[in-house]
């Protein structure tokens, strides 16, 4: 994870104070509305943060790392 954490501030817009990781228990349903190509053990993953939600969403979606933190970005701004 701290691989992920330090790519992200490498190489796209930094994630804030990672309200994702606050609200990861209670968020399962909105990112399987956000991104229906999360699977049910993604969501449920116990240490969900900001950065690994952008590693699975570059797996999932194939997107670059950049285009991952930005959508991560801009959902966490919506929490």
């Amino acid at each position: 994870m701290a691989a992920l954490e330090a790519a992200s501030r490498q190489h796209g817009p930094q994630v804030g104070k990672d309200r994702i990781r606050q609200a990861w228990p209670d968020i399962s349903e909105r990112l399987r509305q956000r991104w229906r190509r999360l699977t049910e053990d993604d969501v449920l993953f116990p240490g969900g943060s900001a950065a690994y939600l952008a590693g699975v969403l570059q797996d999932r979606y194939g997107v670059d790392r950049r285009e991952a933190v930005l959508q991560v970005c801009e959902f966490e701004n919506q929490l």
